[in-house]
Order: C-alpha cells, then structure tokens, then sequence
C-alpha cells in the first residue's frame, strides 16, 4: 500500500495564542464593520467641550465649545503638566541620569517661552474675574521655570512650595473652568439630542474619551449624566480609556456595538460583554461589583 498522504498544513499556526488571533481577527472584522451600521452616536475627547456626531461611522458636525476661553484655560493647566514634568525629570537626571537631565535642562529652557505665551493669552482671553487669578499662578511657574532654566537644577518640592502660595486662586480657576465646561457640554449635548430623531436619541452613545489611565469624577461623564440621565452610565454614557482621536472612537463604537450583539446572542444579556468575561467569578470573590450594575436604575 502506499504510504499515506501527509496532512495539508492548518492556515492556523498550532499554538494558542495563533488559533485566538484567528478567532479575534473574525471578531475584529464585525466590529469594524459595524461601526457603520449605527445611526447615531456622540463622542468627545476630555478637555475639549467639543462633541462630535457620527452617523453611520462618519462625523457629520461639530459642537464647537459655547465658551471661547476654554481653550485659553487649557493653557494654563497644561502648564502646571508642563512645569511639574520638567522638575521631576530634572532631578532625576541629578541622580544620576546625564542625558535624562540634559534633556530636561533643554526643555526647562524652552519652557520659559511658552509659559510667556501662556501669560499673554490668560491676560487677553480669559474674563475678568479669572485674568489676574491666573496670571497670579502663571507668575508663580514662571518664577520656578527660570530658577530651574538659569541653574539646570530643581529643588525637591520646589513646584509645591510655589503653588501653595496661589492654592485659592488656583482652586478658583479651576471651579470657574469646570462649570463653563459643564455648561458647555450640556447645550451641546441638548442641541444633539434637539437635532436627533427620537427614535435614534434612545440608542444613541455618548463616549468620552480619555488617556489610559481613566479620570474619576469626569465632567463630561457629569455633564451626560444631566441631559442622558443617571441611568445611562454604563449603558448609554461610556468613558473609553486610552482613546485620543474621533476615528478611534468611532471604532470603539463598533467595539461597543460587537458585544452586545455577542452579550445578547450567547448569554442573553446585551450588556454581558461588557463585564469582565470572568466577571462572575470576580463578584464573588470580591463581594460583589465594582461599578453599578448595568442596564438597570
């Protein structure tokens, strides 16, 4: 007899990890194209008051900020960033890091300039009750800014010692701030649902879109909070980690979509998915959930 013929080869390689990079490529493939399928959904990036509407995968318009400082504000802020990261990263290059430090000692003097810049804009477009609130704390990371840019060094807990002279302005600034973007996010949010069929606002997302390491206590998880309902978070409100971009929203929107439809096909639940897979298990070790259960009030 002849020998037997050698098994064709498996397009999937042998190991796990290829067999489930199959599997996820399939589900990939759903989810992208369903991002097109969903008549309506909203998504903002943290920080910007703007809300973007997508329809069928595509931005259709814009909800500019209802207040034009917002972005002059978001100077200021970025600045503390700005300010703090340059003195850590300068004394950990004193401790031992010679191009950590150089490096920071290069960005320490270009940020003279810019805090300058910061400066002018806070004085020109902020309103009058907040301008001479920040330019007080402007002045103060100037000041912290040229010590560090003249000496190449900075000082361990230089950067609070300085804030903590202006901490009521700043924590003023920052409510003032906070309420005209809520305000903001809110008229964008009703303009949206004023401009939407019925029918499409009761399904429609809102996500908000934030770094990795996602911010408690949003204002724009808040200010969808007002015009969705409290019972939305978690169902219709979504923070989406580690998202920077309207197009990587709109994925995570066919993401969001693909497992609901998996949620209610296999397990009867549209919102499984959305869950830790082990989530059961979880609850029990750990007595119960971390965050309300969804898809009830």
């Amino acid at each position: 007899m002849p020998p037997s013929a050698e098994p064709e080869p498996s397009p999937v390689g042998g190991s796990a990890a290829d067999l489930n990079a199959a599997f996820r490529r399939m589900y990939g493939i759903n989810r992208d194209e369903l991002a097109a399928t969903v008549p309506l959904a909203a998504a903002t990036l943290i920080g910007t008051a703007e809300i973007s509407r997508i329809e069928h995968g595509r931005v259709v318009k814009t909800y500019p900020p209802a207040v034009e400082w917002i972005a002059a504000a978001k100077g200021l802020l970025h600045g503390l960033l700005a300010v703090q990261a340059t003195g850590a990263r300068l004394l950990r290059g004193a401790a031992g890091d010679d191009a950590i430090l150089a490096a920071a000692q290069n960005d320490s003097r270009q940020l003279l300039p810019l805090l300058g810049q910061a400066a002018v804009l806070a004085a020109t477009a902020l309103p009058a009750d907040i301008a001479p609130r920040a330019r007080r704390i402007l002045d103060c990371m100037l000041a912290v800014a040229r010590r560090r840019a003249d000496t190449g060094l900075a000082i361990a807990g230089d950067t609070r010692e300085a804030m903590g002279t202006v901490q009521g302005d700043l924590d003023l600034v920052l409510d003032k701030v906070g309420e005209a973007v809520y305000a903001s996010v809110v008229a964008s949010l009703c303009a949206f649902r004023d401009e939407s069929r019925p029918e499409d606002w009761a399904e429609c997302l809102l996500l908000v879109c934030g770094p990795p390491f996602g911010r408690r206590d949003s204002i724009e998880i808040a200010a969808g909070m007002e015009v969705f309902g409290r019972a939305a978070l978690g169902t219709r409100l979504l923070y989406v980690d580690n998202v920077f971009t309207i197009p990587a929203a709109i994925t995570q929107i066919g993401g969001a979509m693909a497992d609901r439809d998996l949620g209610a096909a296999v397990f009867g639940d549209r919102y499984r998915m959305w869950r830790d897979l082990l989530g059961d298990v979880s609850r029990r070790h750990a007595g119960g959930g971390f965050f309300p259960f969804m898809g009830h009030d």
